[in-house]
């Protein structure tokens, strides 16, 4: 009995050691140090480290800010007033826009909240006369340290690591379902630095349950840069990007393409009829690049590639692209003239052709029954770029495009009227350079230009569900700052019409 109590004293010590060392004030500033040192150099900002380190030194080992904060509170009312209203304004920060996202909207709703909250805790700090309102206190105060901490932390890995975010649309079906949550590796490509900081966190561009509103400020613009990262995107890539058009918005139809509006003929015979048209019955909103809406598609077109669709299939500088199981489109049967695959649709809730996966396709290899066609040539026009203009007196269609050269960093094209309808936006928009066509000539710049040479790299996207994606054949090229990481895994996934969790897509991850 006495060599288990003495095993047991031995043990209980080794824990207490253990649990000693690995709570150690010096070992726990130096792993936060070394955090700390590994991302100022990686940012590029290794000057901001004079000002960090000492502070978590101190806050971890010194404990001089405390003392001296702590003096000061015993020693001056007024020190004690604005400390208290500094918590009380954090803490009421904190839960007034929790209750406003559960109930309220961005207005003034809010401003009440906060005030009443900040009211509440206000007193909670400058009534603590016993001991039993010091537990009030310390209880505010860790729940806003905790808060705040948390926020920073989920914060910084939403930029600079990974984010979530939730498949609305079935565009990139099968290989990915709407209701599909996924995490996007923000460091495959390297993170882009916030080129908007002064945003609301936690939301993407519009407010929660306000979408008329929006969540951040242009007052404060930073150009383009990207942290070092695991490489570049790579062909065949599934990746998330900002939407190309969406730096104009009209709010009541977001999921529109205002650029595809201004060539609604039925909104006046100008641009600048269509565009004032637009104006008078809609709201618009301007976004910056990094607030624009993310978009999921598949790189199928590189930088520099010359890029052909033929019968549907991609073909880069003449090389067929890589076999993607999930890849569909709609066929028809030529022996039968009927579609091959009819079913109901659950988004639009009516029976309609449905496509058939590449991994299909053994299915139907009988040719004594089945002689496919893809029914996707059907549709073409001014949807696709390059929208009103015809290409060698044709007009290009979802399943037979191009050839079109994808622009690359550094490379210099000849500039005609039939390649500005290509890559125009590119120059214009992406790039920022002042481009005017007259008299048959093209100024950039105010320069007369016969050539010019693209400054950022450009990709060509499209989903798998080739006959049912709003891609790059309908809106252009991706610029390189557009890009926001790649696509790795489904963590989750709920059937937005009602089928329950989809149990077999979990932790799933994306090819």
């Amino acid at each position: 009995m006495e060599k288990e109590i003495e095993k047991d004293i031995e043990k209980r010590g080794r824990w207490a050691k253990f649990k000693a060392f690995i709570t150690n004030p010096k070992l726990t500033a130096a792993l936060v140090a070394v955090i700390v040192i590994g991302f100022a150099f990686w940012y590029g900002a290794a000057w901001s480290l004079i000002i960090a380190l000492p502070l978590i030194y101190d806050y971890y080992v010194g404990h001089r800010i405390q003392k001296w904060h702590k003096r000061m509170c015993e020693r001056y009312a007024w020190w004690r007033v604005v400390w208290a209203v500094w918590c009380a304004a954090v803490f009421a920060t904190v839960v007034g826009v929790i209750a406003h996202m559960l109930i309220f909207r961005w207005q003034i709703p809010f401003i009440i909240t906060f005030v009443v909250v900040m009211s509440i805790a206000l007193w909670s700090e400058l009534r603590k006369v016993d001991e039993k309102k010091k537990r009030v206190y310390k209880w505010a105060y860790g729940w806003v340290n905790s808060i705040l901490f948390a926020a920073v932390a989920a914060t910084i890995i939403q930029i600079y690591w990974f984010q979530m975010f939730v498949i609305p649309t079935g565009s990139m079906e099968s290989t990915l379902l709407a209701g599909d949550y996924i995490i996007v590796n923000k460091v495959a490509y390297g993170p882009r630095v916030p080129m908007t900081p002064l945003s609301f966190p936690f939301v993407h561009n519009t407010m929660p349950l306000n979408d008329q509103k929006a969540s951040f400020s242009t007052s404060w613009q930073r150009s383009y840069r990207r942290l070092a990262g695991g490489g570049q995107v790579e062909r065949g890539d599934v990746v998330v990007f900002n939407f190309p058009e969406g730096d104009t918005v009209v709010l009541e139809m977001p999921a529109m393409s205002y650029y595809e509006l201004l060539r609604d003929n039925t909104l006046g015979a100008t641009t600048a009829q269509r565009r004032e048209a637009l104006m008078s019955r809609y709201t618009i909103a301007v976004r910056p690049i990094d607030k624009k809406e993310n978009y999921i598609k598949r790189c199928v077109g590189m930088p520099g590639d010359t890029l052909t669709i033929v019968d549907g299939v991609v073909y880069h500088d003449g090389i067929r692209e890589e076999f993607v199981p999930k890849r569909q489109y709609i066929y028809y049967n030529q022996l039968t003239g009927k579609p091959l695959n009819v079913g109901f649709d659950h988004y639009t809730g009516q029976q309609m052709e449905l496509p058939v996966t590449d991994d299909m396709l053994g299915d139907y290899a009988d040719t004594t029954r089945y002689v496919l066609r893809k029914i996707g040539g059907a549709v073409s026009g001014s949807v696709l770029i390059p929208h009103w203009e015809t290409i060698d007196g044709r007009r290009w269609t979802i399943d037979d495009f191009g050839p079109v050269w994808v622009p690359k960093a550094g490379a210099t094209i000849e500039l005609t009227d039939k390649n500005m309808a290509l890559y125009g936006r590119c120059i214009a928009v992406y790039e920022q350079r002042v481009v005017e066509q007259r008299d048959g000539k093209i100024y950039i710049d105010g320069v007369e230009a016969d050539s010019y040479t693209f400054l950022m790299d450009y990709y060509f996207m499209m989903g798998d569900n080739r006959h049912g994606s709003l891609d790059s054949r309908f809106w252009g090229f991706v610029p390189e700052d557009h890009i926001v990481g790649k696509a790795s895994y489904v963590w989750f996934s709920v059937d937005p019409n009602g089928g329950g969790v989809r149990w077999d897509r979990i932790f799933t991850s994306i090819d």
